[in-house]
């Protein structure tokens, strides 16, 4: 088995010290656990290869860390209680750097010396948009499961879990207009992942017969969060919605005084609201919405919640978060799917591709929301929480 993990790759660096640096070596074990259990679980001819591609550039570093933790609890769990139908499950993760060069080289590795079954949970927008326009899926055969995007799937063999960054963007509206607010403005980087977005957030807004959002550009690194907020400020809006990554919320609140000025603002669920408060300060953050797709991960009386506190109890060093809950669900998804659709007795990549790949999105939506939520009827759920003063998620 060809060794993929670099030093550099495995030690996960982290711009900003305290609990973060510790997460990032804590993760870092994890997956130089998994490397291990790879060689010994390959020796034996007896699984089914996973393979991730991550994203550890700024904007993407802390969402995936945590999602890969979530997933690679639940896979841990599986494989101690004797793998999918008695095969173990190796779960091999490679990092693109968010570089289309970088990330199609990591899928030929681990689609090839790797002998990946399928490619799953792939971290982030600009990953997503490399294995599209290379058309993995389809060439390779081979299932694309639960990325971590909100980007609308362009691949036939794409699966996804997660509600997309549109349907979140919807969602704040509704919400905010729900309590009565009925001006907006927009913060947006505008990549393209932002466009979705923004012609979401403008229609929401259009079905209410409001106004139509003001709008402030912001760079990916949220460098120039003055100057959007004082465009902001300038125009006076009830709410505002920031389209971007945790450090482009972070900068923007720690410039906008939003609760001085009486105005809502809100974030979609890919922030991480502890990254968030060391970058803007406990106070500027406290108050800002944020979207989740997953229920919050205290709530020990939802099965699956329950389920995922005590396996990372378990086998990680490190509390619980929204999205090492998502990663857990996730994974969690595809074992059932393959365990009710892996019937031979050799399990071979097309096998696992006619398993996930012949699994419509409404039922995989189901399946997910049978472990998430007691919603049912295909809808993925989204649920709306604030940072409050103690610096914990409230409903």
């Amino acid at each position: 088995m060809p060794q993929f993990f670099t030093v550099r790759g495995l030690t996960w660096p982290c711009a900003r010290p305290g609990p973060f640096a510790r997460r990032h070596t804590g993760l870092a074990l994890l997956v130089l656990a998994g490397a291990a259990l790879a060689g010994a679980v390959q020796a034996a001819g007896n699984e089914i290869v996973v393979g991730e591609i991550i994203d550890q550039s700024p904007g993407w570093i802390e969402a995936g860390r945590d999602y890969v933790a979530g997933a690679k609890t639940y896979f841990d769990l599986v494989n101690t209680e004797g793998g999918i139908n008695g095969r173990k499950i190796v779960h091999l993760v490679k990092d693109g750097k968010g570089d289309p060069a970088a990330i199609a080289k990591a899928a030929v590795e681990l689609l090839g010396e790797g002998r990946a079954d399928v490619l799953f949970g792939n971290i982030g927008d600009a990953t997503m948009r490399t294995l599209a326009a290379a058309q993995i899926g389809e060439k390779q055969n081979v299932v694309l499961f639960a990325p971590l995007t909100g980007l609308p799937s362009t691949q036939r063999q794409t699966r996804t879990v997660r509600a997309s960054y549109a349907d979140e963007a919807r969602s704040l509206v509704r919400h905010f207009t729900g309590l009565g607010l009925s001006s907006f403005c927009v913060v947006s980087s505008m990549g393209e992942e932002q466009k979705a977005s923004l012609g979401a957030v403008r229609e929401a807004i259009a079905a209410t017969n409001g106004p139509a959002p003001c709008l402030a550009d912001i760079e990916d690194s949220g460098r120039d969060a003055r100057k959007a907020a004082q465009l902001i400020r300038a125009r006076r809006p009830q709410a505002v919605i920031v389209l971007g990554d945790t450090a482009v919320v972070g900068n923007f609140v720690r410039e906008f005084p939003f609760k001085t000025l009486g105005v809502a603002v809100g974030a979609l669920s890919l922030v991480n609201h502890t990254a968030l408060i060391e970058i803007a300060g406990p106070q500027p953050a406290r108050g800002v919405v944020i979207t989740q797709v997953v229920p919050a991960p205290q709530k020990e009386a939802v099965p699956i919640v329950r389920e995922h506190a005590r396996a990372m109890r378990k086998f990680r060093d490190e509390p619980p978060s929204h999205l090492t809950l998502e990663g857990f669900i996730a994974a969690k998804t595809m074992v059932e799917a393959l365990r009710r659709g892996l019937t031979a007795k050799v399990v071979r990549r097309e096998d696992v591709t006619a398993a996930l790949a012949g699994l419509p999105e409404a039922s995989l939506a189901a399946l997910a929301n049978e472990y998430a939520t007691s919603a049912s009827g295909g809808a993925r759920m989204i649920e709306v929480t604030m940072v409050g003063g103690d610096g914990r998620l409230i409903q």
